[in-house]
Parts: C-alpha cells; sequence; structure tokens
C-alpha cells in the first residue's frame, strides 16, 4: 500500500559547508562510476543514475535559479544509445536553460569534453498547442556500454508562462510574484544511486514543503537571513509498471514545495489575475451570442446547458502563440471568439463571459487532468474549467473542453479529481464526486431465432447515457458523415465478419438533446457450428458484449493477468453494463451447458443468470463499475467480477434438435 508521507526531519546534517559538495574532479567520477556497477548489478537495467543533483537559489522576486549535475553509466548498448543525445525542453518566455558543461567519462579512462557552442537549439515538436516552447539539444556522441556523460546545466526561470513579454530577466519571474514553487520527481525510468535537492531560499518567504510517496533525509536550517532545505534519496530502483495504472506521480515518490500560505490565497491570486486582465469582458459581439444561444430557453439550467455546448462545439481545440499569458493568464474571450479556437483556458474564458453576459455568476478555475493534487499549495495544474455560481450560491463545475459529444456538462472521466475555484472570497481544494455507474448506462437488447442450419437473424438495440452515450457518438463524430452508414453495417463485423446488418433508426450522434439509441436487424449465415447429429453449439450473441468489442470497453480489454496490484486502478469512467437475449430455439430443441447463475457484489458488481423459458434461451447480464479509480484492496472484487463477465463470453451451449417420435421419421 502506497502512504503519501511527509517525511520528518531525519537528522539535521552537522555540515559545515551545503551538502551538495563542490564540483567532484574526473578521478572522483570515474571512481564514482567504477563503483556503480554493471547492468547484472541493477537488474538488467539500461543506464544508471549515478548522481542527480539541483541546487536551486530562489530571488525575492520568486525568481529561481538551478544548476543541475548529473552523472549516468550507460549499461547496456540500448542505454548507451539513449545516452547519446540530451534533450533540454523549455519555454524562452518564462525559462532559459544553458550547458555549462558535457563531458564523457570512457570506460578506458579517457575523457572526451563537449564544446559548449556545438549544444543546438530547435523548436520543440509541437501538435494542437503552438506556444513557441523549444529545446536544447546535446550531441553527446557515440557512446560504449560502460561510459559515463556528466552534464551540468544552469536554468532560471520557472515551468508556466509568465503575464508579459519583456526583454530582460523579468519574464522569468513566476506569476505569482514574490512567491516559489517547485514540483520535483524523485522517480526515474533508471536506478538512481543518489538524488539531492537543495534549495536557499530567504527565511522571511515560509517555504512548506512535503515529500509523498516514499521516504527521503531531509536537512532543514538557517544561514544567515537564509534558510536551507536539502532532501537527499538513495538506492531508487525503478518502479514496476501496472497496466491502467494511475500517474506516475500519484505513486512514485516527491518533493513539493511552496510559499503560498494556503489554497485559499492561491484561488485569490487567480481570481485576481482573470479579473485585472479583463479576461472575461464581455463586448457586443459576446453579448450578441449568448443572446442568440439561449433564445427561447426559459430555465437557468437549459441557458447554462446550451452556453457550455456551444462553447464545446464552436470553440476548436488549439493552442496560438500570442507572444503572452500563455500560464495562467485566461486570453480575453474577444480574442477568443474572433479566432474560434483556443486551449482549455480559452475555452473556459469564453464561457466564463458567455455566463456572464446571459446575466449568471461565473468564475474560472484549475485542476489536474489525470494527475491527483495533493494538498499542498503547489502549483499542480494542467487544465482550466468554468465554475458556476447558482443563485443560492452553490458553485456548479463546468468544463466545455472535456464534453464535447457529451451529454454531460461536467465530464464525468474527471470524478474524483482535485479542482480549486477562482472565487474572489477564495476556495478550498476540492475533490470531485463520484458519478454513480447508473448515471452511464450502457444497454444492449437482443432479440433472435436460431435457424437449424446455424443462422441466427434478428435485432440489436442500444441505449445509452452520460460517459457511455459519449463512446457510441464518438464512433461517429470521428468520421466523416459519409461514412456513418458504413459505422452502421460493421457494429459485428469485429465480432462475426459474416454479420449482415441493417440499419432500422439511430439518433443523429450530433444531436445531444436525448440519449443515443440505435436499432438494427442483422443475420449470421453460420454463427452455431451444425454437429453430426444436428446439435447446434454456439455462444450467446448477447453475452459476447458485441456493442463492447466494436468499442474496445474496458469491461472487454482491461488487463486482469495480475491477482494483486501495487497502485489503484483507472478507467475511464464508471459505468453499468446491462445485456440481454431471448433467443429463440428451433422448435423443440432442448439446451444443455447453461452456466450457474454469478452474483457478486462489493468493489465491482455482477448478476448474470442464463435460463431457458419455453422455446427461448433468456440471457440477463449486469455489470457494475461503481467509480473511476479503485484502490489495490479493490481490484479483487473488480477482476473477480470482470473475469466471470469475461467468462460468461465464452460459454457455449448446445441446442439439441427434438427427439424423433419412436415410430417415425424426420
Amino acid at each position: 500500500m502506497w502512504q503519501r508521507a511527509m517525511c520528518g526531519l531525519v537528522g539535521v546534517l552537522a555540515l559545515a559547508g551545503p551538502v551538495v559538495a563542490a564540483q567532484p574532479t574526473v578521478q572522483e567520477l570515474q571512481a564514482a562510476l567504477a563503483r556503480a556497477g554493471s547492468a547484472a548489478d541493477h537488474g538488467d537495467a539500461a543506464a544508471v543514475v549515478v548522481f542527480d543533483r539541483r541546487e536551486v537559489v530562489v530571488e525575492d522576486s520568486g525568481l529561481a535559479r538551478t544548476t543541475h549535475h548529473t552523472l549516468v553509466k550507460a549499461l547496456t548498448p540500448a542505454g548507451a544509445r539513449e545516452l547519446s543525445t540530451v534533450l533540454l525542453p523549455y519555454d524562452p518566455l518564462s525559462a532559459d536553460v544553458t550547458v555549462e558543461r558535457c563531458r564523457v567519462l570512457r570506460a578506458d579512462g579517457s575523457v572526451a569534453e563537449l564544446d559548449p557552442a556545438a549544444v543546438q537549439d530547435h523548436p520543440d515538436p509541437q501538435n494542437l498547442i503552438f506556444w513557441n516552447s523549444r529545446e536544447r539539444l546535446v550531441p553527446v556522441g557515440r557512446l560504449a556500454v560502460g561510459d559515463g556523460v556528466e552534464l551540468v546545466t544552469r536554468r532560471v526561470g520557472f515551468t508556466y508562462a509568465l503575464l508579459a513579454d519583456t526583454p530582460d530577466e523579468s519574464r522569468f519571474v513566476p506569476p505569482m510574484r514574490g512567491h516559489f514553487y517547485d514540483i520535483v520527481p524523485f522517480w526515474s525510468a533508471w536506478p538512481v544511486l543518489e538524488q539531492t535537492y537543495r534549495v536557499t531560499i530567504a527565511a522571511d518567504k515560509h517555504l512548506q514543503y512535503q515529500f509523498f510517496n516514499g521516504a527521503a533525509e531531509v536537512a532543514d536550517r538557517r544561514e544567515g537571513d537564509r534558510r536551507v532545505v536539502t532532501v537527499t534519496t538513495r538506492g531508487f530502483k525503478p518502479l514496476p509498471k501496472e497496466p491502467a495504472m494511475v500517474a506516475w506521480s500519484d505513486v512514485a515518490p516527491k518533493l513539493l514545495l511552496t510559499t503560498a500560505p494556503d489554497w485559499r490565497a492561491k484561488a485569490v491570486w487567480f481570481h485576481g489575475v482573470q479579473e485585472e486582465y479583463g479576461s472575461f469582458a464581455v463586448t457586443p459581439e459576446i453579448r450578441a451570442v449568448a443572446d442568440r444561444v439561449t433564445a427561447g430557453l426559459t430555465s437557468d439550467e437549459e441557458k447554462v446547458a446550451a452556453l457550455t455546448h456551444w462553447v464545446a462545439e464552436n470553440i476548436r481545440y488549439v493552442g496560438l502563440h500570442m507572444g503572452k499569458g500563455e500560464g495562467y493568464t485566461l486570453h480575453r474571450a474577444s480574442v477568443t471568439l474572433r479566432d474560434r479556437g483556443g486551449v482549455c483556458k480559452d475555452k473556459a474564458g469564453m464561457l466564463t463571459a458567455l455566463l456572464r453576459a446571459a446575466g449568471f455568476e461565473a468564475y474560472a478555475g484549475m485542476t489536474m487532468a489525470g494527475e491527483r493534487i495533493e494538498d499542498i499549495a503547489a502549483d499542480q495544474f494542467n487544465h482550466c474549467i468554468t465554475v458556476w455560481r447558482r443563485g443560492d450560491r452553490t458553485p456548479v463545475l463546468l468544463d466545455p473542453t472535456w464534453v464535447p459529444g457529451v451529454r454531460e456538462l461536467w465530464s464525468s472521466r474527471e470524478q474524483q479529481q482535485e479542482v480549486l475555484m477562482g472565487l474572489p472570497e477564495g476556495a478550498d481544494l476540492i475533490t470531485t464526486p463520484v458519478s454513480p455507474p447508473e448515471a452511464h448506462p450502457l444497454e444492449v437488447r437482443i432479440l433472435s431465432r436460431l435457424g437449424t442450419d446455424g443462422t441466427l437473424e434478428g435485432t440489436l438495440a442500444v441505449q445509452a447515457d452520460g460517459q457511455s452515450d459519449a463512446g457510441l457518438r464518438r464512433l461517429y463524430r470521428r468520421a466523416l458523415r459519409s461514412a456513418w452508414g458504413t459505422i452502421d453495417a460493421e457494429w459485428l463485423a469485429a465480432l462475426d465478419p459474416r454479420a449482415e446488418v441493417t440499419l432500422l433508426q439511430r439518433s443523429d450522434p450530433d444531436d445531444l438533446s436525448t440519449p443515443f439509441r440505435l436499432e438494427a436487424s442483422f443475420r449470421i449465415p453460420g454463427y452455431a457450428r451444425v454437429l453430426a447429429d444436428g446439435s447446434l453449439v454456439l455462444v450467446p450473441l448477447g453475452a459476447r458484449h458485441p456493442v463492447g468489442v466494436a468499442l474496445h470497453a474496458e469491461e472487454l480489454t482491461l488487463d486482469t493477468g495480475h491477482e494483486t496490484r501495487r497502485y489503484p486502478v483507472r478507467i475511464g469512467c464508471s459505468k453499468l453494463v446491462r445485456l440481454s437475449e431471448r433467443l429463440t430455439l428451433p422448435r423443440g430443441a432442448s439446451v444443455t451447458g447453461l452456466p450457474e447463475a454469478v452474483s457478486l457484489a462489493g468493489s465491482a458488481g455482477l448478476v448474470a443468470s442464463w435460463r431457458v423459458d419455453g422455446s427461448t434461451l433468456v440471457v440477463e447480464e449486469t455489470l457494475s463499475l461503481p467509480r473511476r479509480v479503485f484502490e489495490p484492496a479493490d481490484w479483487p472484487g473488480v477482476r473477480a467480477a470482470l473475469v466471470a463477465f469475461r467468462k460468461l463470453a465464452e460459454q457455449r451451449v448446445a441446442v439439441k434438435p427434438a427427439q424423433r417420435s419412436a415410430g417415425g421419421g424426420r
């Protein structure tokens, strides 16, 4: 079981000098490489980090200067190839990085030093978000097993962009001026023999820090009017990856530091930045859109839903570089409306302005999509959302970025996720609640008839809502309308290529006003295997979850090979799957091989029964996955339900023909 644990003061080291020692000599580096051992000493790892040392000096403005010194040894040919180049990404608007030294300490004892002038600067390959980020490329060159690479870099700035673009170092001052934060991973894909982080900061800045998911040596002391905090770990071994696990930052060792007093102060600051900049200023053009979209609607809920989905569908997701404000400042909504494009913060800002234009109280908020936000007010954010405050002061979360083609206003794929609302009076960190599986039903009903030649024919009816609804729509919305007919005809193709499908009716995938429905007729020649005595062997079509196969649904694809889990398991969303089939049998036929009824309850649930009712085989199954994130202790119950569900999808039954009468023939 992983624990969030602040490493207490293991011992204030009684040293007169800094914990991060003076620059080691070549002989000391070579000795350290020799002690690092070989691949056999490190579980056949490709490389080993001999040391990773960072020294950070924080100025009164909050600007941070970081010296990063690493020594890495290649243990295999693959590791040597990977170390032959080093990429150092940075955003010119908020940070700068320079290579002070790069040396190759070869296994034969020779030393090669790279000329810093050989370091190249390139645009960072980008997709969807074009913010002019760049990367330094260090051409280390060809390496052999046993070679070591020493690299010293200096970085100034922070990891989010600034509010202004000026030619001097003021652009490196963090947005919350005078404050400092850092998020330091203490994990790696390679073994790490020593990792040290040392920060020097004014004592009156009241630095807070916490070490999560592990233990470390910590020294916290005063040096005059400065405070020096040093955190060191030793002997880190790469963590085993598990399928469908949560983000590494949720489970691996990390250090968080901040001078922000609490979340409420951070929320007040975030709110003030937007209001001062005028991010949500309502222009005549914005008001005209709000009036047009809400025309004829009477309730607040209808108007808010209409505006949310207008932004979701009409502001395309693309990040355009505007020279400033690419961090915590939301671009003015008027600019987003003009461009009809933006990233999450622009879509959230556009919705906030439209809501205000329609007479609602609305603000922006921040969250961390895909990762947990720890309860320390460091800047653990990667996503922006909108907050609508009702007349009774109840806040409602809205996310136009995550709901294109989704009937929700706040995506349930963001359940169990922390949010900080940018309210004028501030707010504490909240965690979004679990969305019950009943809000995301997927119901598949089949009425079928089995012929004596093994042909199966009938109708397939599908109905869904919530995120299950969105999954069905996504098949169509990611394709051209001209291809929708092909999608209709291929609902059973992945399950049986012989299937002939004819669409009877289907919802418009772009119409979010009602839950998605689909009905089709089908015919599958030779679906059942015909034995010599005329018996038919088959798995009922309903139990095979044909819609789930077409969707590559997690209830069919989630890896269940591990009986126990070390980390929490994350799926897309809670869901409820109902499968039913009424299969009309040939006259007088009997059925053998029916499975026993299943009833499992706990961290996941499954209720299933197969029975014969007269001349009809009735299959009924209900699978419930009640939340998005399951703790390791929950996994056995989840796994048991999924394994039983999939076992039924392979359960063959035999349909035996009617017995001939004693004196009769066929």
